[in-house]
């Protein structure tokens, strides 16, 4: 009998050669494989083999995508298996797991069970970082045309990303959206995971944070039904992994935590710079930045009539602002911006409508 596995089809002799591999021995023969059983979270598959004159039965499993419960991306099952290869077999009395590996495109089995550390190789990124431009902005204390000509290619960027709706079910479409709210809230590189890592225990930031916290969960359930929204976002589309080469063309890196999202997490992404560049220029709400800041969402709201936008951005921009504000990742902000960035954060998630132009009014404590 021959599987199937995410659209895959594996026959019988793929499975021998990646058995022969593994157990290093062209003495091994697969007679059958057969369904164990299938479950919410996965698929089991039951090897009968002959190795080296021993008769074994191996089982094989796969995690499922469709199901939810945060398995919903190729790289969400690899980790729960990764993880299983390892500790399976440090536990007493456990069933041992022989490998973990992945399918190829063509159905190949292919280990990776000796693994210790994961990379990735990716080519060199042309240009120079935007930061740099803001960098640049901040010293020269004014905006010049080629400043708003980048920012317009950043919102037309996103306007363009953004367009690209999730097509799926209905079920699917609101499955990925709650996974990225969830994540927001609760992921360890988001809220709950900055707080808990980029900031002391028991310091002084540990009152507004805890406020912050309890209002993004009430956020959390303000946007559950907002699925409709899902859309092909960047998700860390900040001023460190955008870069323009000399003849502005906009190159990108660092696409983060799955390819569907919330169009509000790229936006409030990159506008919170502008806000933590008017702080450190002026320690308030005004000048370029301020001025770069409102003609963004401006733009933005104007290319795509996205009025939803200033109803589901704040717990978005609470996420970034605590982030801008850690005295792990910017321990040079001075001390009032720091403030100044999670009174905004605390302040915003206490409104119905985001009013870009009365942000000043949300930094006061």
């Amino acid at each position: 009998m021959n599987l199937t596995i995410a659209g895959i089809p594996i026959p019988l002799a793929r499975i021998e050669a990646y058995l022969k591999k593994l157990f290093k021995t062209d003495d091994l023969k697969v007679f059958d494989i057969r369904l164990l059983g299938s479950g919410w979270h996965a698929e089991a598959w039951i090897i009968d083999l002959r190795v080296k004159g021993e008769r074994k039965r191996l089982v094989l499993k796969f995690l499922k995508g469709e199901k939810g419960f945060g398995h919903d991306y190729p790289a969400d099952r690899a980790q729960v298996l990764l993880m299983a290869h390892k500790d399976f077999n440090k536990m007493k009395g456990h069933v041992r797991s022989v490998d973990v590996g992945y399918i190829s495109r063509d159905g190949e089995l292919i280990s990776a069970g000796n693994y210790e550390e994961f990379f990735i190789l990716m080519e060199e990124a042309k240009g120079t970082p935007y930061i740099e431009d803001l960098q640049a902005i901040l010293k020269r204390g004014h905006l010049t045309d080629k400043d708003l000509k980048r920012m317009g290619i950043l919102v037309e960027f996103l306007v363009e990303l953004h367009q690209m709706k999730f097509t799926g079910s209905i079920e699917d479409r609101a499955r990925l959206y709650l996974r990225r709210v969830r994540d927001l809230v609760g992921h360890g590189e988001m809220i709950f995971g900055v707080v808990d890592s980029a900031y002391p225990l028991g310091g002084e930031y540990d009152v507004k944070l805890k406020e912050i916290e309890k209002l993004a969960l009430e956020w959390r359930w303000k946007l559950r039904t907002k699925h409709h929204r899902l859309a092909q976002v960047h998700g860390d589309y900040h001023p460190f992994n955008i870069r323009f080469t000399e003849n502005d063309e906009l190159v990108l890196m660092d696409r983060s935590r799955g390819e569907w999202g919330e169009p509000a997490d790229d936006v409030s992404c990159l506008t919170i710079n502008y806000l933590w560049h008017a702080l450190l220029h002026r320690s308030g709400f005004e000048g370029p930045f301020k001025d770069l800041f409102i003609r963004f969402i401006e733009l933005y709201l104007e290319m795509t009539n996205d009025e939803e936008l200033l109803k589901v951005i704040q717990p978005w921009y609470a996420f970034r602002s605590i982030v801008i504000a850690s005295p792990l990742f910017y321990p040079e902000n001075p001390p009032v911006v720091r403030t100044k960035l999670l009174n905004f954060a605390k302040n915003i998630l206490q409104t119905e409508i985001f009013e870009p132009k009365e942000v000043d009014d949300l930094l006061r404590d």
